[in-house]
């Protein structure tokens, strides 16, 4: 099995950059779709129409890295300053609610 880079740069090289951003925004848009539904959680197919929807949209948003010569440590990055950012939020919220 080859790496996932490399079957998502082949894939991309194949249908090309703009066919992938329009697939991918069909992908993403199935995902949002699903989460709006807000379909009975607790019914068994729903666990596995979330994680098809999200390899989906993973599959596309690594076409579109890859396409825009972002690296994944570049993504790692980004995601751990927003989570850190988010948690300096949670932390001011809770300082604001003891407060009170």
């Amino acid at each position: 099995m080859i790496g996932i880079d490399t079957t998502a740069k082949i894939i991309l090289d194949h249908y090309g950059q703009q066919k992938q951003e329009l697939q991918a925004v069909q992908e993403l848009s199935e995902l949002i779709l699903l989460l709006a539904a807000r379909p009975d959680q607790r019914k068994a197919d729903y666990k596995h129409n979330v994680t098809t929807e999200i390899a989906d949209s993973l599959v596309m948003i690594e076409q579109i890295r890859i396409a825009n010569g972002i690296t994944s440590m570049d993504v790692m990055t980004v995601v751990s300053e927003k989570l850190d950012r988010q948690l300096g939020r949670i932390k001011k919220e809770k300082e604001k609610e003891d407060t009170k």
